[in-house]
């Protein structure tokens, strides 16, 4: 069963800041979690965004998993 873009989406932004605390240019982002809210949230809308600018989020199958 594949989860849901928008879970996935959430859990990345509810640890990106633990996870990747470097933010690119030279700094540095407090390392804290993102409430459930929070990243719930943004995660909509990142899709929202997504879906005006015309894309569609797909899974893509792994090709080295065996097929039942």
């Amino acid at each position: 069963m594949s989860e849901d873009p928008l879970i996935v989406i959430t859990s990345a932004i509810k640890t990106a800041f633990i996870d990747h605390p470097g933010s690119g240019h030279g700094t540095t982002w407090d390392q804290v979690t993102k409430s459930d809210e929070e990243s719930t949230h943004l995660a909509k809308a990142v899709l929202v965004a997504l879906r005006k600018a015309g894309y569609s989020v797909t899974k893509v199958e792994d090709q080295n998993t065996p097929k039942p």
